[in-house]
């Protein structure tokens, strides 16, 4: 057929003849589910599958950690948690799905090691893992990853890979570690870690993420801040009360 007049268009058929057809232009819905109202460590949403659409990308971060709080040498940053990415064929996703989505671990006002954030599922297809609270002794709280939740490193094997997908570490919360290593680690993805706090030294930022939610800035004489949602780890504090883990999210979008 004549190409005359028809640049941008796509040969098509009707059953009888070719055609030239304007392109369709692609399109997506995005659905967000935030933390919702109820108590507990969770929260439930539900998701009803559209009529359109036949792929699915879903987004998903648990709660991040909360700092620790320790009188005199501070504590810890809480740690970010990862975000978990499926790809699914709408046509194998069920009418509707049940979203849980974790809370991030509350701050305390009393020495403590920061409370774990919680995780998030998206049906039986995805989790994301909560992050690890901050420590009140000489460790790092590492960002949870796609495949669970880390334990706290020692500072002397502490080793800081850092992938698109994982949470960021929460700064270390110890007089004798040089100020550049009291902040929280950065993510792409996940959320980021809470800075530390120390009456010696003062106190740390929280990390940076690109996607999800920064951590917590640490606060050596008062409250510390709260990490951001989604899944950004809390602050910690040295003579107040130590920052709150960032709450989960969930983000669905249907091309």
């Amino acid at each position: 057929p004549s190409q005359t007049g028809n640049a941008d268009k796509a040969l098509t058929t009707n059953g009888t003849s070719l055609l030239w057809s304007v392109i369709s232009s692609s399109s997506f819905t995005k659905y967000t589910f935030a933390a919702g109202s109820g108590t507990g460590s969770t929260r439930t949403h539900t998701w009803t599958k559209p009529d359109t659409g036949t792929t699915a990308i879903v987004l998903l971060w648990g709660g991040g950690g909360a700092g620790a709080r320790e009188s005199g040498s501070g504590g810890g940053g809480g740690a970010g948690s990862n975000c978990a990415i499926s790809f699914l064929k709408v046509s194998e996703l069920g009418a509707t799905e049940t979203i849980t989505l974790g809370q991030g671990g509350q701050g305390s006002s009393s020495n403590s090691a920061g409370a774990n954030g919680t995780n998030s599922t998206f049906g039986s297809h995805s989790t994301s893992y909560g992050g690890k609270g901050g420590s009140t002794i000489d460790n790092y709280a590492q960002g949870s990853t796609p495949f669970g939740t880390q334990s706290h490193s020692s500072t002397s094997f502490a080793v800081f890979g850092e992938t698109i997908l994982s949470g960021g570490y929460g700064a270390i919360g110890n007089n004798s570690v040089p100020g550049s290593t009291a902040n929280g680690g950065n993510a792409v993805f996940g959320g980021a870690g809470g800075g530390n706090a120390t009456q010696v030294s003062g106190q740390g930022s929280g990390g940076t993420s690109v996607i999800a939610g920064n951590g917590g800035n640490g606060n050596d004489g008062g409250t510390a801040d709260n990490g951001a949602t989604p899944g950004g780890g809390g602050g910690s504090s040295a003579s107040g009360t130590s920052g709150s883990g960032g709450n989960g999210e969930c983000w669905v979008m249907v091309f």
